[in-house]
């Protein structure tokens, strides 16, 4: 039997909700792909890269690639980093874009 650390299995849990939630962003924005192409595609931007991020810190995926726990651990770092500033663009962007007092409707 393998003997698991209490932070192993932590690292496995955080990288494993990662990927879930990264999915769920990925579908989340594939949905809104008919709505808006780009904020569709930017919110599944977002998404892939938390399933990256989640995918090379575990002991699975990054054993398989060979990389070292360092490495794993920055290359997942980076990914995280990247669907944060895409997540923060993304806001401000979209804040940007809605004029202030004016409310858009059918009269």
């Amino acid at each position: 039997m393998k003997d698991v650390s209490a932070s192993d299995g932590q690292w496995g849990i955080v990288s494993s909700v990662a990927m879930i939630v990264g999915g769920g962003v990925v579908g989340l924005g594939m949905l809104l792909v008919p709505t808006s192409a780009l904020g569709g595609l930017w919110i599944a931007g977002i998404g892939l890269a938390l399933v990256v991020a989640g995918a090379v810190a575990s002991d699975r995926v990054g054993g398989r690639a060979g990389l070292s726990a360092g490495t794993r651990s920055r290359l997942s770092l980076a990914f995280a980093l990247v669907a944060a500033v895409l997540l923060v663009a993304f806001v401000v962007i979209n804040f940007a874009s809605i004029e202030s007092g004016e409310v858009v409707g059918s009269a």
